[in-house]
């Protein structure tokens, strides 16, 4: 970290030679080889991204978050998550996402212990649905007693106060996404959570809800640009329901190029997609399984609080894709 303040380009490229020197499997040789190919070129924004990343957000979150993503939930998690596949031949994901709309002590308590049983399966990656504060309280709790997970808090603007911002600032397991609605990223109340968010050097970004109406609005090179103005790391772009496959090719389009050689210092993603192209990655070559339950079990996780008298293989059992999709 103190080398890249001084001299970032030189120490990206330092770390991409002992990813490649250590990597072993085809996925990582290939992600390494992708990578170094990307900061060959002076103008790629790789380096300015990074050095907003360290200038703003606290270091050792950075670090944490790296490390519980890069290495626990994609590399070691996944090989875990390979093996119990074969072994148990059932389908399972690499990431799970829970919607807090009923909470109680006892939700809570079940789903640490689910979380539990997750890290045991390979699973490190986990989106938190909060919608009242209490319960981003509780959250931050069992993030602290899973440090070695990765914690995304998708969370309304609302919900970012002093108080909410000093917690999740205290842990450095979480990223936190801000959900902008259709008065744009400029509203005051976006504002004022990306402003707290910052002062509290968290790691942040925000996820929206596109469609045909709103495309043109969102995806444009100045919007991309009032997030990063407004310290924002990533942005998710996630298709709303009945969304043609043209949008969402176009969308797809214009999220590779920002996130590309010629992009901007930004992390853009559009989620259905980019989640199934990680599932395909890390699960299994092909990733046909993985794909269709990776979306699959991302809708049925909304409701995860149904069925939380469960074990968590007993769910999975209970969700498996369709042979004929």
């Amino acid at each position: 970290m103190e080398d890249m303040k001084s001299n970032t380009r030189r120490s990206i490229r330092n770390l991409i030679d002992l990813g490649l020197l250590f990597s072993q499997s085809e996925n990582q040789k290939w992600f390494f080889n992708t990578a170094k190919k990307v900061i060959s070129n002076p103008r790629n924004p790789y380096n300015s991204l990074v050095a907003r990343m360290i200038a703003d957000v606290d270091n050792d979150m950075i670090k944490k978050v790296g490390l519980n993503l890069g290495y626990n939930s994609l590399t070691y998690g996944a090989n875990k998550l390979q093996k119990k596949q074969v072994a148990m031949n059932c389908s399972i994901p690499w990431l799970l996402i829970f919607d807090i709309t009923e909470s109680c002590p006892h939700f809570f308590h079940q789903m640490e212990n689910l979380i539990h049983e997750g890290q045991e399966l390979g699973i490190y990656s986990y989106v938190f649905c909060p919608h009242e504060t209490k319960d981003v309280i509780a959250l931050c709790e069992i993030a602290k007693r899973s440090e070695e997970c990765l914690f995304v808090f998708k969370v309304s603007s609302a919900l970012i106060t002093d108080q909410t911002a000093e917690l999740l600032s205290g842990i450095h397991n979480a990223v936190v996404s801000v959900q902008v609605g259709d008065a744009g990223l400029n509203c005051e109340s976006c504002i004022n959570a990306f402003w707290i968010l910052k002062q509290s050097h968290c790691l942040y970004g925000f996820h929206l809800s596109y469609n045909e109406d709103n495309i043109e609005k969102v995806t444009t090179p100045e919007y991309i640009c009032s997030a990063i103005e407004l310290g924002s790391l990533f942005g998710v772009y996630i298709a709303g329901s009945g969304v043609s496959d043209a949008c969402k090719d176009d969308v797809y389009s214009f999220v590779c190029n920002e996130r590309g050689e010629a992009g901007q210092p930004f992390i853009a993603l559009e989620w259905f997609r980019d989640m199934r192209l990680i599932s395909e990655k890390i699960l299994s070559g092909g990733g046909y399984m993985a794909i269709n339950l990776a979306k699959k079990t991302y809708c049925e996780w909304e409701k995860v609080k149904d069925a939380l008298a469960n074990s968590l293989l007993e769910m999975f059992q209970s969700v498996q894709p369709c042979a004929s999709t």
